[in-house]
């Protein structure tokens, strides 16, 4: 879980010195909010995970995904972002399965959560075109593929379900946090461009303005 432990350090010290504030109010959390939001994902990662029959459940990689999902399909419904976000959700499950069931067998968790996060962050960054459905995508999104994907191992390799895991963890925080660098680092580029633009039209403008001046000629019709 270090991955994802070491990124929710980064959003908290950011929160902290409020470049992240901002972030967070572009989809309608409080700053105060935010924190409690991150404390209990840092939180999470502490508790050990248990199991129900034959079932293991991983707190922070399953039981903590799908409570923030619930929180952020709510935030989606009010913004009536619901429906990008359920279509956001459905690529990232299928995407997640994918991947998971090729490259997980053939490389070591790093490896695995790495390509998965950064591949599930840059789908829900262009399937969503929010930030609100892009995270609640990758927070419901991941921790179904993970059971679909434990479903598939049990029937082909008669291995024990888990519902979520350390790697599932690391995977959603690095997607959720790359998804929203994608949007933040797209608008920032926006920005610079609009405001360049402005101050084109604006030097353009004030140049023409100096070129031809209506009062030079005013004497000749005066005459």
């Amino acid at each position: 879980m270090v991955i994802g432990l070491v990124l929710c350090g980064l959003v908290a010290v950011l929160l902290f010195f409020g470049i992240a504030e901002r972030v967070f109010k572009s989809f309608g959390v409080a700053y105060w909010l935010a924190f409690v939001m991150i404390g209990l994902l840092i939180g999470s990662a502490f508790v050990p995970e248990f199991g129900i029959g034959s079932v293991t459940f991983n707190v922070a990689g399953f039981i903590a995904p799908i409570a923030f999902a619930v929180v952020f399909y709510v935030l989606a419904a009010r913004t009536h972002e619901i429906m990008r976000a359920m279509v956001t959700t459905s690529v990232v499950v299928a995407l997640f399965v994918s991947v998971w069931l090729l490259i997980a067998p053939i490389a070591n968790d790093t490896v695995t959560v790495i390509i998965i996060g950064f591949l599930c962050g840059a789908v829900a960054f262009l399937v969503a075109k929010t930030k609100l459905a892009a995270l609640a995508g990758v927070f419901a999104g991941m921790p179904i593929g993970e059971v679909i994907s434990s479903a598939v191992d049990l029937f082909v390799y008669d291995t024990p379900m888990r519902f979520g895991t350390a790697a599932t963890f690391d995977a959603v925080i690095l997607a959720a946090v790359f998804s929203v660098a994608l949007f933040e680092t797209v608008s920032a580029i926006k920005r610079t461009i609009n405001a360049r633009n402005r101050a084109r039209t604006a030097a353009e403008r004030s140049e023409f303005s100096e070129e031809f001046d209506p009062n030079e000629y005013k004497k000749y019709f005066d005459e």
